[in-house]
């Protein structure tokens, strides 16, 4: 008995200072055990991450223990029993990640069930190809690329985008941070406008002060007022902690606070707050029938930012999905790790009318009816389901034009039978009801070749 314990203490201290890395996770996703080869690899101490829980998602920062827990979480198909290979990379303290590969054990009881993950860090040799990965673990993969080159590219990997629509609004709003003028965006509603114009406030020099959106379609017009005086008259009170005012649907904005905007836009006061504006439909038409001030057309347009329907952004769609998917992920007991190719295929074929935010609230939704890990075509709001279909059904077909004549004596034939067959053969009432005389409806009849029944059973 003291020979097995000694054998298992001295076992511990191996696994715990091997240079292999290798850690365990439980069956709540928490880190119970990193070893001495995961410290050196990481330059993470133990006790900075045991009982952190590990959650899929992705990161931007990847110089962060929040990165490092995430490429700890196994796919979903290790809690299932099965033992998974996946590539990624390995976030590092105050270093680069490392490229490596992590096999992902299941470690399971008596009865199959699994109790924990046990992980094994081995250093990439040569790239795994992304493209055998399961469709899952492929666009998880893909998100956190994107999201890592996001931010070293635009310093903001929570902005998704690959399409070279989407990556020129991108660098334009890089640029935009660094300035003080007015920003304009261009686009539909739900494209994620509000959304890009918070992200330039935050990168830039006011992003200590608050980020106001005001909907100038939805806020009573006294509302808008007042609040847009408060500003004008507090710039001595660091305009009450404001730093950005964005205008949604600024074109909806009634001609006399239309000149309150203005005067914002040409104070010269240090403490007055940045003013951006969105519309989805173009400020000239307005300004040529006189419901919109040229003088703001100019001054509110010194940055214009076009954001792209998702109609437009194919390329975008999956990793937009996956990211929605992800940050629901967060602080959730419960994991889904991605979507089956059939709702991906669905995602593809549907027109998005609602756009990126029709997109966040489908998946939302999907995911608060899937039980499993995975997303399936079932999960799907009823209503998306009916709108792909009703998108698949194309318009009627047009008629094509036809030779005049014939077309003609074809409907003329019908109209004397069918004359002729509601009169039981009676020449004078057929004649009645097609509105001719009966001598015509003979020759007609004679010309179109219509046998008449009357004539032959008198010559029988």
């Amino acid at each position: 008995m003291t020979n097995r314990v000694r054998t298992t203490r001295r076992l511990e201290v191996w696994l715990k200072d091997t240079s292999v890395a290798m850690f365990v996770l439980n069956a709540h996703r928490r880190l119970v055990f990193f070893n001495s080869g995961c410290e050196r690899l990481t330059g993470w101490p133990p006790a900075e991450l045991l009982g952190q829980v590990c959650e899929y998602v992705t990161e931007a920062d990847t110089s962060s223990t929040a990165a490092l827990r995430a490429s700890l979480t196994p796919p979903s198909d290790v809690w299932r029993g099965s033992t998974v290979v996946t590539p990624t990379r390995v976030a590092r303290r105050d270093m680069d990640p490392l490229e490596c590969l992590v096999h992902f054990y299941p470690l399971t009881n008596s009865e199959q069930v699994v109790q924990a993950s046990l992980g094994i860090i081995q250093l990439a040799t040569e790239a795994r190809a992304i493209d055998s990965l399961p469709i899952a673990e492929r666009l998880h993969h893909e998100l956190a690329e994107l999201r890592r080159s996001l931010r070293q590219d635009i310093g903001n990997g929570n902005l998704i985008g690959r399409c070279p629509a989407m990556r020129r609004a991108l660098g334009q709003s890089k640029l935009a941070g660094k300035s003080s003028l007015p920003i304009f965006f261009q686009g539909e509603s739900g494209t994620g406008r509000k959304f890009m114009a918070r992200s330039v406030h935050h990168s830039g020099e006011q992003s200590h002060r608050s980020f106001v959106p005001l909907d100038c379609r939805s806020l009573p017009a006294d509302f808008l007022e007042s609040t847009l005086l408060r500003m004008t008259e507090s710039h001595r009170d660091d305009a009450f902690g404001i730093g950005t005012v964005y205008l949604d649907r600024i074109d909806e904005l009634p001609r006399d606070l239309q000149r309150i905007v203005l005067k914002l836009i040409e104070s010269k006061s240090l403490t007055s707050p940045r003013m951006m504006a969105a519309s989805h439909l173009p400020l000239e038409p307005l300004v040529e029938s006189k419901g919109f001030l040229s003088e703001l057309l100019f001054g509110m347009t010194a940055i214009t930012i076009s954001v792209p329907a998702l109609r437009g952004r194919t390329e975008d769609l999956e990793p937009l999905a996956q990211f929605f998917l992800e940050e629901l992920n967060r602080g959730d007991a419960r994991q889904v790790c991605g979507f089956h190719a059939d709702v991906l295929d669905q995602f593809r074929r549907y027109h998005w009318p609602g756009n990126v935010a029709e997109l966040r609230t489908v998946v939302t939704e999907a995911r608060s009816d899937c039980p499993g890990t995975l997303i399936e075509s079932a999960h799907l709001p009823f209503r998306f389901r009916t709108g792909v279909t009703g998108q698949s059904i194309g318009p009627p077909q047009r008629k094509r034009s036809e030779p005049l004549d014939p077309l003609l004596l074809k409907v003329e034939r019908e109209q004397i039978e069918l004359a002729l067959l509601e009169s039981r053969q009676n020449k004078a009432k057929a004649a009645e009801l097609l509105g001719i005389t009966r001598p015509r409806l003979y020759r007609r009849m004679e010309v179109l070749g219509i046998v008449d029944d009357d004539a032959d059973a008198a010559e029988g």
